[in-house]
């Protein structure tokens, strides 16, 4: 009888011990969903600041939507971002972005969707020998079945950073 309390005693000790991550539910599976498409959208921000256009071009579907930030304009192609792209390399040098990037969420529920919204500090030296500035970005990215961004969203000052970018160089 001895014996048998003590097993119990024992077995109740190990139970209460036990790890509660190995009582609790699975993961939400939209947040899993958006660790894999973060992974995608940092990917982007790093082949853009090496300014491998074709790095970063391949993240974008054949269909994207890109919301573009400059006033009145409708939505983007994939040809016009890479085309814009293009030109912003011209414009900047030594480019580098500090990005901060959550869970975007349901509108409804305000829960994970899987989609992503990125915080970016851009910075870069100016070809035209500006002092240089950084640009603050906001942006959200949906993505497909296939990690593919398929609507993108962006804010910040176009019509400034042309302007601060093509100024006459400063002597």
């Amino acid at each position: 009888m001895k014996k048998l309390l003590l097993s119990i005693l024992v077995l109740a000790t190990m139970i209460a011990c036990t790890s509660k991550e190995t009582t609790t539910e699975g993961e939400d599976p939209n947040m899993v969903l958006f660790r894999e498409n973060a992974k995608v959208v940092d990917a982007t921000f790093k082949a853009y600041c090496k300014k491998d256009i074709n790095a970063f071009a391949s993240a974008y579907s054949d269909t994207v939507k890109c919301h573009s930030a400059v006033y009145g304009e409708s939505d983007i192609s994939k040809a016009e971002i890479i085309k814009r792209s293009l030109g912003f390399f011209k414009l900047v040098n030594n480019l580098t972005a500090k990005v901060i990037l959550l869970p975007g969420v349901d509108e409804t529920t305000l829960k994970p969707d899987g989609s992503v919204r990125a915080y970016i500090l851009w910075s870069g030296d100016a070809v035209n020998k500006a002092p240089k500035r950084d640009l603050k970005v906001y942006a959200s990215y949906k993505l497909d079945k296939d990690h593919k961004i398929y609507d993108a969203d962006e804010y910040f000052d176009v019509t400034g950073f042309v302007n601060y970018a093509t100024a006459a160089p400063a002597k």
